[in-house]
């Protein structure tokens, strides 16, 4: 089965580009311009969880419109924007507003999982 795509070469670049666009503007909607981002409080968890949802978009939309146009140009154009505006964002949502530097999350960041079942209380499987 061959994976040929259904563009023109021209065509293909053309669709790529706006795909990279339409992944630029799906960060802009989440999340705002980066300048604002990176004016925010260091690691602010909202912003984490709009960046997330921003690239879980961008990549399900990214896919689709590759898988329909059956096109490796517009996977190559729009998984580097999505790698691109995720950095962009990571170090905007990382870096202290007063001083630039990056900050790494506090360990009180990480929340272990509530209501488990410790390993040795589980029942077998099997």
């Amino acid at each position: 089965m061959a994976f040929k795509s259904v563009l023109k070469p021209e065509g293909s670049l053309i669709l790529g580009a706006a795909l990279a666009g339409m992944v630029y503007s799906v960060y802009q909607l989440q999340l705002g311009p980066s300048t604002n981002v990176m004016a925010s409080d260091a690691n602010h968890p909202v912003l984490e969880t709009s960046r997330r949802k921003a690239g879980y978009t961008s990549l399900v939309m990214v896919g689709a419109l590759a898988v329909l146009a059956k096109d490796p140009n517009m996977v190559i154009l729009g998984g580097g924007a999505i790698v691109a505006m995720e950095l962009q964002y990571r170090h905007a949502i990382m870096a202290h507003p007063d001083t630039g530097k990056i900050v790494p999350p506090a360990p009180t960041a990480y929340q272990p999982a509530q209501d488990t079942v410790p390993d040795g209380l589980q029942a077998d499987a099997g």
